[in-house]
């Protein structure tokens, strides 16, 4: 009647495990269950363990245990009676206190060492075990262990059924929780992939938008300028254009100040990159600016700067100032198409100028260029060293051609600027304020530009401007255009980068001009012949104090000074010269004929026969 009993409440644990196993898809409760209800089966069981096994690491790692210390523990596949039990993939039964110890034998000492500390009993008292492998699909995917110890009866074949047919109903419980787990992150990844897809859809039609609302406002007309008014609007920040000059060109501020920009300007422009944004954070006030490069294919156009008051912007103001750099970088192409038909237009007006084209024939392009042949005009030309535009940036030169012409078109309103080989050549019509101190102001504001644009770009340089004589008529176009590149062959230049000369101021210059070039070597040559060709070491130094003492009107005390020369060297020098050249500077014409050729050499260097560095070196034959 007892074992009637017993078998009932054993069905009924059974039945409830079933239910148990049946109803929930949480692995480690099914685990703990189904290692209660065994043990509550097998009254002579006293440990009861389950390991699972761990793809990823290839371990079988302890996952519920009962009797076993509460020890963390993994195995390799043939370890220990579990490990071996897992590798062959079929029941162990072990009563055999030889065979047990053999088996554990295979354990890495540390572990077991770990166990003789952790289980209530020692390892030696083990008198059978029971390692019953997990399996689905011919694979095993853990191990079911139980063991027990002295002082009970071994296990015997009715645990191995009971313990087998349990493992059946595991293995299921386990393979079907780890599918649901399965099917859970996969349900999370299709939702996140989801709000992925709607969060991209969103920005795709955000983008869309901005650039069909970009686009209309170009095609109505509306300016890079609108544009970034448009975009300080969206974003409620300060937005601004800075081109590869680093110039403000467009901007819509509000916590700065177009001035307090270009101060600010100084501490980030030497942090700009290129390729990728820029973050600089500006402290007074305190706010963020974001450099981003507008880039087409692999040249910079420029940058678009955000100011802003937090650290970052979200993905839908990313759109905006991507749209934003795409429709300016666009704009800017255009502008750059347009400035090169200009700029050929004008190149053609100027053309047919020095052919001495009709006026009916110039009559086309001067309407364009608001060129009136009934007033007077006059040219400024700009011309920078050789070696500005060899640079490997010399490519910049048409920026710098853009920010003078823009200077040019402000100060002289209705002029035009051709960029011509190393010349920026603006002509414009004579007014009543265009005095001599007004375009001496305008030579400075040219030098300025010059000077920063150059140095930023970091171009070794020399900028040089003559200032014309005044056009009257257009048959004198030609000849004074001619005249006005030749000043810039005289020797006449300060030595420093920036200099300029007004040609009303070159009077003699401008009567020799007239002459041959072969009639004004020849008169050189006649007068200072023999202290060209005096090879001696001392003759840069006797040439030299030649120009000095005529410059100085013969004053003896003020050329000493000058030349920061003993008097008896002056007096050697000119008493030397006087015997070299054949002259008495008492006489007037010996003087007059000296200045003349000295004039002559100022006009130009390179006289056939003989130059200044000719002159002013040794000749070393």
């Amino acid at each position: 009647m007892e074992n009637i009993r017993r078998s009932v409440r054993e069905l009924e644990k059974i039945l409830e495990l079933t239910k148990l196993i049946n109803s929930t898809n949480d692995i480690q409760t099914i685990l703990n269950s189904i290692m209660e209800v065994t043990l509550s089966l097998m009254p002579r069981a006293d440990i009861g363990v389950i390991f699972l096994h761990n793809e990823a690491t290839g371990m079988l790692d302890l996952t519920t245990s009962i009797g076993f210390g509460g020890i963390a523990m993994s195995l390799r596949p043939g370890e220990s009676i579990t490990g071996i039990a897992f590798q062959k993939k079929e029941t162990l039964h072990l009563t055999n206190k030889e065979e047990m110890m053999a088996a554990m034998g295979t354990m890495d000492s540390d572990k077991y060492g770990e166990l003789e500390t952790t289980i209530p009993r020692g390892m030696e008292t083990i008198q059978s075990s029971i390692s019953v492998p997990l399996m689905f699909q011919e694979e095993a995917i853990g191990v079911f262990v139980i063991d027990n110890y002295q002082g009970k009866a071994p296990l015997n074949k009715d645990d191995i059924y009971l313990a087998e047919w349990i493992s059946q109903h595991a293995t299921t419980a386990i393979v079907n929780a780890r599918n649901y787990e399965k099917i859970l992150e996969n349900q999370k990844n299709l939702t996140i992939y989801s709000e992925m897809i709607e969060e991209e859809k969103n920005r795709y039609e955000y983008s869309t938008f901005l650039h069909n609302k970009f686009t209309e406002m170009v095609l109505n007309g509306s300016t890079i300028q609108d544009v970034v008014e448009e975009v300080s609007q969206i974003l409620g920040s300060g937005v601004f254009i800075m081109d590869p000059l680093l110039s403000i060109s467009n901007h819509a501020l509000r916590a700065f100040t177009i001035e307090e920009l270009n101060k600010e300007k100084a501490h980030f422009t030497p942090r700009l990159d290129r390729n990728t944004e820029v973050i600089y954070y500006s402290t007074k006030p305190s706010l963020w600016i974001f450099l981003n490069p507008i880039r087409v294919n692999k040249e910079v156009l420029g940058w678009v700067g955000i100011i802003s008051n937090t650290p970052r912007y979200n993905e839908l103001e990313k759109v905006t100032i991507n749209n934003c750099s795409t429709i300016v970088a666009l704009e800017m192409l255009k502008n750059n198409e347009i400035a090169i038909m200009e700029q050929s237009l004008k190149g053609d007006f100027l053309d047919n100028l020095l052919l001495e084209k009709s006026e009916d024939f110039l009559k086309k392009f001067a309407h364009k260029f608001n060129y009136d042949f009934n007033r007077s005009h006059q040219m400024i030309v700009t011309q920078y060293s050789e070696d500005t535009l060899e640079s490997t940036r010399g490519k910049y030169l048409k920026f710098l051609y853009q920010e003078v012409n823009r200077l040019m078109t402000e100060r002289l309103p209705g002029s035009f600027t051709i960029l011509k080989n190393n010349d920026l050549i603006t002509i414009y019509e004579m007014k009543a304020e265009h005095d001599r101190a007004y375009l001496v102001d305008l030579i400075h504001r040219i030098f300025e530009k010059s000077r920063y644009i150059l140095s930023q770009l970091k171009i070794d340089y020399a900028c040089r401007v003559v200032v014309s004589e005044v056009i009257k008529t257009q048959a004198e176009f030609k000849n004074i255009y001619e005249n006005t590149l030749q000043v810039f062959n005289m020797d006449l230049w300060n030595k420093g980068r920036l200099s300029y000369n007004f040609y009303e101021d070159l009077e003699i210059k401008k009567f020799l001009m007239k002459n041959s070039l072969e009639d004004l070597e020849g008169f050189v040559l006649k007068t200072l012949g023999p202290l060209i060709d005096y090879h001696n070491a001392s003759r840069k130094d006797l040439f030299d104090t030649l120009k000095m003492y005529l410059k100085t009107g013969k004053d003896f005390a003020l050329c000493r000074d000058r030349l920061h020369i003993h008097p008896n060297t002056l007096t050697y020098r000119i008493n030397r010269l006087k015997e070299i050249l054949d002259v008495d500077f008492r006489e007037y014409h010996d003087v007059l004929k000296l200045q003349i050729a000295l004039e002559i050499l100022e006009i130009s260097s390179e006289f056939k026969g003989f130059d200044l560095n000719k002159i002013e070196q040794v000749d070393k034959s």
